[in-house]
């Protein structure tokens, strides 16, 4: 029985052996594949990092000029705040210094009745004072708007 255990055992032993040349064949082929993958995925990720980096510099390019789209309406918007906050002083201005002089005329024409007439130096007095305060009425408005509107 010695002879037939030896065969069996040499059969073995070619079998194993055998199924190890296979697993090393098969070991080979996927070091090769994944070596190539290996290679393939850094190609890959050096692709996409360069579209990314296109990609990146395109987003900066269009944010720089809708930021300095923004930028110039923004001024644009400024310049019409401080166009139509003057015109609301002048408007103002006009207003006080109409009411000042209607309120002057009515004054005038109560000292004319009770006094009988108003002396010309009166009347300049009155003129001056009824003017700075229309003045700094508008001024004051001017300012409070100016204040208050930013």
């Amino acid at each position: 029985m010695g002879a037939a255990e030896d065969s069996i055992r040499e059969e073995l032993i070619g079998a194993v052996l055998g199924e190890l040349s296979l697993l090393r064949r098969d070991v080979k082929q996927l070091s090769e594949l994944l070596e190539a993958s290996g290679r393939q995925f850094k190609d890959d990720g050096e692709l996409t990092l360069l579209r990314f980096t296109a990609r990146y510099e395109q987003f900066l390019r269009e944010f720089s000029g809708s930021t300095a789209d923004v930028l110039a309406k923004a001024t644009s918007f400024d310049e019409a705040r401080d166009q139509l906050l003057g015109e609301i002083s002048l408007r103002q201005y006009d207003e006080a210094h109409g009411r000042s002089r209607e309120l002057l005329r009515d004054v005038l024409r109560e000292e004319r009745r009770r006094a009988g007439g108003i002396a010309r130096t009166e009347l300049a007095v009155w003129s001056v004072c009824t003017a700075i305060g229309a003045a700094m009425l508008s001024v004051g408005a001017f300012a409070a708007l100016h204040f208050f509107g930013k």
